[in-house]
């Protein structure tokens, strides 16, 4: 086999090809939402925004819990009562007539 400069300039060509694509999908894959990686334990502020009402409130150990689940958007105790209290009551607590 002989290394001409064309076969140089191929082999090198390729290499940039195939960094950049391995560059492009680890960009593209620091995007999606913590699939296949560890999520972090804590939340790296100890107050979150309501998603309800917009205020700011202390973590406590539910929305801590519910972070190392994935959640990243919480209510606070008041707008979470709220729209409890707005969901129907569930199939099995009504009672079927006939």
């Amino acid at each position: 086999m002989q290394w001409t400069p064309e076969f140089i300039f191929a082999a090198a060509v390729a290499v940039v090809a195939f960094l950049g694509g391995a560059l492009y999908l680890r960009s593209r894959a620091r995007r999606t939402r913590s699939v296949g990686r560890p999520v972090a334990a804590q939340p790296n502020n100890l107050r979150f925004k309501c998603k309800g009402c917009s205020q700011e409130f202390t973590h406590s150990r539910q929305t801590l819990g519910a972070w190392q689940k994935g959640t990243r958007q919480f209510l606070c105790k008041a707008c979470y009562t709220k729209r409890r209290g707005e969901q129907p009551p569930p199939r099995s607590a009504q009672v079927k007539r006939r």
